[in-house]
């Protein structure tokens, strides 16, 4: 309900915070998708996901912080940057979501 009374006032900015906490795979993979296109029409999405899978998958610009900002960049890179590492511990690790 939040998201379409975003978009029926024509925002130019939608924050979400762990949008689909409790979602099914399925749906939160629609939930994504829909993301990426109101992004592709023009529509800033800023996203805060502990689920890196997901972000690497659906974003387009990654920041990675934790009191501080250790990355900043494409996703493709982020991965391999070791910023989850740094900001987190290396007991960090990215899971990819076949659902």
């Amino acid at each position: 309900m939040f998201i379409a009374r975003a978009l029926a006032s024509e925002a130019d900015l939608l924050a979400l915070d762990e949008p689909t906490v409790g979602v099914d795979g399925e749906s939160r993979e629609e939930f994504y998708s829909l993301l990426r296109d109101l992004n592709a029409t023009g529509l800033t999405v800023l996203l805060i996901e502990h689920d890196i899978g997901v972000v690497t998958t659906y974003a387009t610009d990654i920041a990675c912080i934790n009191r501080q900002l250790y990355f900043d960049g494409n996703p493709d890179e982020f991965v391999e940057t070791g910023a989850l590492a740094r900001a987190y511990g290396t007991d960090q690790h990215v899971l990819q979501h076949d659902h």
